[in-house]
């Protein structure tokens, strides 16, 4: 289900029905590193992105889906390790700042060899800033919205279309 307001997708929702189908929204590769949350109760209904991290904070699960997709899709982000002091960094996705504790590079396996990398928010909390920003600025989240909708949907159009030389 979808709600739409000044032609940009306000909040785009849908229900993961059993931990089987869950497990499916990864790719292959993915689900070798899938580890899932305790006390997960199913159906998952979903509003606009369901997102989580294993124990260890290495990897950062994202499930999301458009409204022209079948199904739900997953990934698995890996965290790379901060090094240094803390320094501030810019979302690529959402636009918050943060420091390197909140925001960095998190990279997704393509291939045994290759990898790629995103600059965004470690939690992928994204659309809670859209929507903090835009209450605090006064403005409608909706069209920031999209934008982040657009760039999750490219990341897996990336993912998905990735083919090894």
């Amino acid at each position: 289900m979808q709600t739409q307001l000044n032609n940009f997708v306000k909040e785009n929702s849908f229900a993961i029905e059993s931990e089987a189908e869950l497990v499916q929204a990864f790719r292959p590769r993915d689900q070798k590193k899938l580890v899932l949350p305790e006390k997960l109760k199913f159906p998952l209904n979903v509003r606009s992105y369901f997102t989580w991290k294993e124990p260890s904070g290495v990897y950062t699960y994202l499930i999301f889906k458009m409204p022209n997709w079948d199904l739900p899709r997953g990934v698995a982000f890996k965290r790379s390790a901060s090094t240094g002091e803390p320094v501030g960094g810019l979302c690529s996705w959402c636009h918050a700042y943060g420091t390197s504790d909140e925001i960095g590079m998190l990279s997704v396996s393509m291939s045994s060899n290759v990898s790629s990398s995103y600059l965004i928010c470690h939690d992928l909390s994204c659309i809670e800033k859209i929507e903090d920003n835009a209450a605090m600025s006064g403005k409608e989240p909706d069209k920031y919205i999209a934008e982040l909708y657009y760039r999750m949907e490219k990341l897996f159009e990336n993912i998905s279309g990735y083919k090894p030389e």
